[in-house]
């Protein structure tokens, strides 16, 4: 191991009193912000995260940005929360943009020969993921039980270490899972501190190495994330703004929606879908489990929404099973406003419904159901 501690690369490895010299943080735990360096430093330690049901690690699968970097929150016992002083350490992450700090990656590699000081591999620096930061997880616990952890989805920023020993392999069988929908607080879709930053898509340099690790836990649930105003400088601001605007406007009608439904009596959650052969695990927006309906939201009713909307509810939709019923489930995409008339065509040849919001706010379609609420 080398013994300069001047510069840290990615890939060198050092011992965290090494680390904490050049980018401060705390003797312990595995965020470890620090306010002098500039730094959340975040440890991953394969064997405690699998001890509680997960583990953390990078996505096989690339899209046009580059790779995911997968990190767990802080909280060993029941769920995981931005709240409070449990939440300390999940808020400096999703605060990092804004308060000046880097995100720097540091895995468990082994230990000291001859002492029990354990080593660490540093693989880079990261920044959140500008579109969607973070996942909710449902996993079990080392005490046994279920619990909902946030996972941060993590960007390169400018070299990395991608050994394969990190990268999470794929699926062994395909399965999914009727899931609790994540409510949509207020503060995930105004402005507020904790989640306006910049979070800047940043570049994407990588090398890989050999090893395997075991299979990830199936299951996972996402959150909702409101875009910052500015990505960096891969979108333009026109995009960015669109973007912003879409996405807030799909998760305040997604919200809208369900509580309409469960008004009406209706047992309403998500679906996860875990597929042979990918690491990524599919979610959908909205299932209602009462009427066996599958949903897929958008914040635009462009025919470029509506497109894109028909190709994921005919690829989710395949693989969502539930004893109480029989055959694949009715498909809906869930609109802010009517899409453009040929549209409705388009849909019928796929049998794919459509419910949308009128300008009086009433959901208008063939599967609304009618609501209990007075």
């Amino acid at each position: 191991m080398a013994s300069s501690v001047e510069v840290i690369n990615p890939g060198d490895i050092r011992t965290r009193t090494q680390i904490r010299k050049l980018f401060g943080g705390s003797p312990q735990g595995g965020i470890c912000p620090s306010g002098d360096k500039g730094s959340v430093n975040l440890y991953s330690d394969p064997d405690v995260g699998e001890q509680l049901g997960y583990y953390d690690g990078w996505l096989a699968e690339e899209d046009e940005l580059g790779a995911i970097y997968e990190y767990t929150g802080a909280g060993k016992l029941g769920h995981q929360t931005f709240d409070g002083v449990a939440g300390t350490g999940n808020r400096a992450i999703l605060r990092h943009a804004e308060q000046g700090r880097v995100l720097r990656v540091f895995t468990r590699v082994g230990k000291v020969p001859g002492s029990d000081t354990k080593t660490h591999r540093y693989l880079g620096s990261f920044t959140l993921d500008g579109l969607e930061p973070y996942v909710w997880r449902k996993v079990h616990g080392g005490d046994g039980l279920e619990r909902n952890v946030v996972v941060f989805r993590l960007r390169a920023d400018g070299e990395v270490r991608r050994d394969q020993a990190d990268v999470i392999p794929p699926a062994e069988v395909t399965d999914g899972e009727f899931v609790p929908f994540r409510p949509v607080t207020a503060a995930m879709i105004q402005a507020d501190p904790a989640t306006s930053g910049n979070l800047p898509l940043p570049s994407q340099r990588v090398r890989t190495g050999r090893r395997r690790r075991k299979p990830a836990p199936n299951a996972e649930t996402s959150g909702v994330f409101v875009v910052p105003e500015a990505f960096g400088n891969q979108l333009s601001i026109r995009a960015a703004a669109a973007a912003t605007v879409a996405i807030r406007r799909e998760a305040e009608l997604t919200q809208s929606y369900k509580d309409y439904l469960e008004k009406a009596g209706h047992r309403i959650g998500s679906y996860q879908i875990k597929v042979k052969g990918l690491t990524s695990t599919l979610r959908v927006d909205l299932y209602d489990a009462t009427a066996h309906v599958l949903y897929e939201a958008k914040g635009s009713s462009s025919r470029e929404d509506v497109r894109m909307a028909l190709g994921q509810i005919l690829d989710y939709s395949r693989y969502v099973k539930m004893e109480e019923h029989e055959g694949e489930p009715r498909r809906v995409i869930l609109l802010p406003a009517a899409p453009p008339p040929d549209m409705y065509a388009l849909l019928d040849s796929f049998d794919v419904h459509v419910v949308y919001r009128s300008d009086d706010g009433r959901f208008v379609g063939a599967v609304v159901p009618p609501s209990d609420a007075p």
